[in-house]
This record gives structure tokens, sequence and C-alpha cells, in this order.
């Protein structure tokens, strides 16, 4: 027997085991005239009560397991930070440790950045740390290149896309939504909506409650940065 090359099947998801799988093909006369479970699923497996493809038990478990990956595929990180942090730079020691935990969607952070750029002027920009390592990740054009950020051989730079970034040289302002933010004027303040749990986090700390936490740290390679590490209580 070679088993046939087989797909996801979102249909597959609506049952718990194939025992249910097999049960969903039975009919009422299946029950009057035969009354032995055994005998209608052997009638099921060999395609009497289904005009198209009857699963076996393995290719039951193969493509719900495939449709499953296809519905919440596994995390690989190319970036393994850990590996790539030399010395004791602690903004790139802070970004490695929070590297999985923000892949995973357990910890939200947003990177608060600024840049003395060769003009004099600085740039800033408060970035969706996790948006920009999964963009990196899939090849996203104009995503920050994260191993050499971690190698410490090229800086992180604030980017027009980021959740807000400020040019003080072209006075040029944008605000932006992210994967994980809603980015939103409340008053005379610039506030971020975690789209999954709904938690506000105030960059100013003015009414901030404990749903964030405000670190800010001076780093070598990264210069002064300040960090917003939420907890998510709902992923997006």
């Amino acid at each position: 027997y070679i088993m046939p090359a087989l797909r996801p099947d979102f249909k597959l998801l609506e049952f718990s085991t194939y025992a249910d799988y097999l049960k969903s093909f039975h009919c009422i006369e299946d029950e009057r005239y035969l009354g032995n479970p055994k005998a209608i699923e052997a009638l099921v497996k060999l395609g009497y009560r289904n005009t198209g493809r009857v699963y076996t038990e393995e290719e039951f478990d193969i493509c719900k397991e495939k449709t499953l990956v296809l519905m919440n595929p596994k995390i690989k990180v190319r970036v393994g930070s850990a590996y790539l942090v030399k010395g004791n730079d602690p903004g790139l020691l802070a970004l490695s440790e929070r590297e999985r935990p923000n892949l995973l969607k357990k910890l939200s952070t947003i990177i608060f950045i600024s840049v003395r750029m060769p003009s004099g002027f600085d740039m800033s920009s408060y970035m969706d740390y996790e948006m920009n390592l999964r963009h990196f990740e899939l090849d996203v054009r104009g995503a920050p290149n994260w191993t050499k950020i971690f190698e410490g051989s090229q800086k992180l730079l604030p980017k027009s896309s980021d959740l807000s970034y400020y040019d003080m040289q072209k006075k040029l302002v944008t605000h932006n939504d992210s994967d994980n933010y809603h980015s939103l004027a409340m008053g005379n303040s610039l506030v971020f909506l975690h789209r999954g749990d709904h938690k506000i986090i105030v960059p100013d700390g003015k009414g901030a409650s404990n749903t964030f936490k405000k670190v800010m740290i001076f780093s070598p390679s990264l210069g002064s940065i300040i960090l917003y590490d939420h907890i998510v209580r709902k992923p997006v």
C-alpha cells in the first residue's frame, strides 16, 4: 500500500477522534438494518456510504495534523539571539531575553529608540518588536536585519512604517497600526492599544496601569532605548 499525497482538510477539525469521523457517515438505515457498529464501520471504510474519499485512521491523523500546523505554524526562530550577542551590551541582552517570549506571543514589547543622525538631527520611533522579528524571519522587505543587529555589526534604526516615527530635520511625524497594536491619539498623548487583549500602553506613563512595565536602558550599540513590556492576556 502506497499512501497518496495528503493535503490539509479543514472538515477533519470537526472530529475529536477517528471513530467520530466514521460515525459521521452513519445513517438511520444502517442502525435499523445492520445494528452492528463494526459492520457499519466496515461499509463506511469500503466507501459504500460516501461518494468521496474515506480516510484510513493513519491518513486521518496525518491530514488533521497538517491542518492544525497550517492554522498554527510552529515558530522557527532563525535569529537565535542568545548565540549572537557577544559582550555585555545591556540593550542587546535585554532584547535577546525578550526575543522568544515575543515570538511566542506571551510578551509584547514596544521599543522606543532615538538616533542622532550625521546631520545632527534626531530620528525616533516606537516599534512593534514581535512584528519586526517576524518580518525578518519571513524576509519581508525593509525589516531590520536582527542577525546583524544582535552581532553588533548593524544599528537598529527608526522607520517611517513603525508605530510612530519622528524625523526632526524633515519635521515629519507618522503614526501607523502594526500587527499587534492600534496607534491612537488620546488628547495630546499617543497610546497603543493591543489588538488581542485591548490593554493600553501609555508611553508617557500618565494614568498607566499595571498592564505593562517600562524599562529605560543605555546601550553602546543602540543608544538610549525604552522598552514597554506588556504581558499578553489574549494573543492576536
